[in-house]
């Protein structure tokens, strides 16, 4: 079966190296996954995005580095303490849709390739985020959603 989308191997590798890097930080860790317009539509780690979102040390930050116009995907280090009292750090996808998106092609494109992201990062756990993250409420609501995963 043949895929519209696909990953290249130096995106494989840096999803790899992440997520084998990931497994005891203190603090946030963000990978962001982009996919390229026609006529490629490779799965890509924009360089450019990941300088900032490898600042944030908090979900608040995410609206600052994350683009408003254009949907993303975050593979995202999330260091908890749970309710018996030990630190995990689990990976979590998010699914960047903010309701300022007007292109329903993005939409549909991003929407078609979120199960072989997921796959490819290996991890279950899948959060929407549409909110676009401005007021504290939409920031505490994604945490629920990460830890509640």
């Amino acid at each position: 079966m043949s895929s519209l989308y696909y990953f290249s191997t130096e995106t494989k590798g840096t999803i790899r190296k992440f997520r084998i890097s990931t497994g005891r930080v203190e603090t946030i860790k963000g990978l962001s996954i982009k996919i390229q317009p026609k006529p490629s539509y490779e799965i890509v780690i924009p360089e450019d995005e990941q300088e900032e979102v490898e600042e944030i040390e908090s979900l608040e930050e995410l609206r600052e580095c994350l683009p408003d116009t254009s949907p993303r995907f975050l593979l995202l280090a999330y260091p908890m303490t749970n309710k018996d009292g030990i630190k995990q750090v689990p990976l979590v996808v998010i699914y960047w849709k903010p309701m300022t998106v007007v292109s329903q092609e993005l939409k549909m494109l991003y929407a078609g390739a979120l199960e072989m992201v997921r796959n490819e990062c290996g991890t279950f756990k899948l959060v929407e985020c549409t909110s676009g993250l401005e007021d504290d409420s939409d920031v505490e609501e994604l945490k629920e959603q990460i830890e509640n995963c």
